[in-house]
C-alpha cells in the first residue's frame, strides 16, 4: 500500500528520539551507530570491478527500514526500481521498437549520489529538523555518497535527485516519449528520441554533477537491450549474453556426475530458468524441469 509523502513515518520527524522510535530502535544504539569509525564491510566485486560498501548487521537492519518505509511512499510511474510489483521487467515492458530510443546510464551511480543530496531530501523534502536529517546522512551514506551495497540505496538514490528525474520526465513530454528509470537506467523511447534529445538529457544530467555515459541511439525497428531485457519487434526476449549463460550452466549440468557441485549448478540454472521465463514465457518447460532434477538430487545430498 503506498501513502503521499506527508504520511511517511519519516516526515516531519523533530527530534533524535522520535527518529529512533521510527527505526524501531533505542535511541543510544542509533547514536552508537553514528560514532562507529567504519560500519562497511568492503571489497571489489570481482566481475566488475567496482568497490563495494555493504553495511554492517546493525546498520544493515536500519538500512533495510529505511528502504521499507520509503518504497512506500507514492512515487511517478516511470520508476521501475526499489518499488513492489515493480522490477527490471516491468521497466522493459514500458518500451517497444515502433520508435527510436534513446538509452543512458548514469556513470558510477552510488558514489556520485552525494551526502549533501541525501540530507536534502530529508531535511527540505520530508521537512525533518536538521539534527534528525544529520542523523539519517551520517546512517545512510559512507565516505560522503550512497554505499553501493546498500538495500536503501536504490529507493534513495531518487529521492536524492527527485528534481532532476522530473526534468527528464518534462523532457520526454515535450519530445513525444515513454520515459522509465531502473535506479541510473533511464530510456526515452518515442518519435522524439532523437540525438537532440540525447544532447539534451546529458545536460540535465550535467546540471545536476552526474555523468551520463553509456549513451545509445536506437532507430525505429531496431532491437535494444533494455534492463537486461531485449525488446525486439516479436515481443520481449532473453539477450543473447543470458542464453549463453543458461547454455554454459547447462553444459557444466550435463558433465558434472551426481554431487553436490552437480547439484550447486542445478541450484544456480533452476534460478536463471524461472528468471528467464518471466521475460519469456517458452522458458517456463525448461524451468521446471530443472527443478525436478534440482529436487531430485537434494534429496540424494540429504540421504548421503
Amino acid at each position: 500500500m503506498s501513502y503521499p509523502r506527508d504520511q511517511s513515518s519519516f516526515y516531519k520527524v523533530t527530534s533524535p528520539q522520535m527518529l529512533a522510535d521510527r527505526l524501531e530502535m533505542p535511541l543510544t544504539e542509533v547514536q552508537c551507530l553514528c560514532e562507529v569509525a567504519d560500519n562497511y564491510k568492503r571489497w571489489i566485486d570481482k566481475h566488475s570491478g567496482r568497490p563495494i560498501q555493504e553495511p554492517m548487521p546493525k546498520l544493515d537492519k536500519v538500512h533495510k527500514r529505511v528502504a521499507r518505509l520509503l518504497a512506500k511512499i507514492v512515487t511517478p510511474d516511470y520508476l521501475h526500481s526499489a518499488i513492489k510489483g515493480r522490477s527490471y521487467i516491468t521497466n522493459a515492458e514500458k518500451h517497444t521498437v515502433d520508435a527510436g530510443c534513446v538509452k543512458i546510464d548514469v556513470r558510477k551511480f552510488y558514489p556520485s549520489v552525494r551526502a549533501q543530496a541525501v540530507h536534502h531530501f530529508f531535511l527540505d523534502r520530508m521537512h525533518c529538523t536538521g539534527d534528525v536529517a544529520g542523523i539519517l546522512t551520517k546512517l545512510l551514506t559512507v565516505d560522503g555518497h550512497l554505499p553501493t551495497g546498500s538495500s536503501s540505496s536504490p529507493i534513495l538514490s531518487y529521492f536524492a535527485y527527485e528534481d532532476m528525474f522530473q526534468e527528464l520526465k518534462a523532457l520526454a513530454i515535450e519530445r513525444g516519449c515513454v520515459m522509465t528509470v531502473y535506479v541510473d537506467d533511464v530510456v526515452f523511447t518515442g518519435p522524439g528520441a532523437t540525438r537532440a534529445m540525447l544532447y539534451a538529457a546529458r545536460q540535465i544530467f550535467g546540471k545536476y554533477r552526474l555523468h551520463a555515459h553509456k549513451t545509445k541511439l536506437f532507430r525505429a525497428g531496431q532491437p535494444r537491450i533494455i534492463t537486461g531485457v531485449a525488446v525486439t519487434k516479436d515481443g520481449m526476449r532473453l539477450p543473447n549474453k543470458r542464453q549463453k549463460s543458461i547454455r554454459d550452466d547447462f553444459a557444466a549440468f550435463d558433465h558434472l556426475p551426481d554431487g553436490y557441485e552437480k547439484l550447486v549448478v542445478a541450484r544456480r540454472l533452476t534460478g536463471r530458468l524461472f528468471e528467464a521465463s518471466q521475460v519469456d514465457a517458452e522458458w517456463r518447460p525448461k524451468a521446471e524441469t530443472m527443478a525436478a532434477e534440482r529436487d531430485t538430487l537434494n534429496r540424494y545430498a540429504q540421504r548421503a
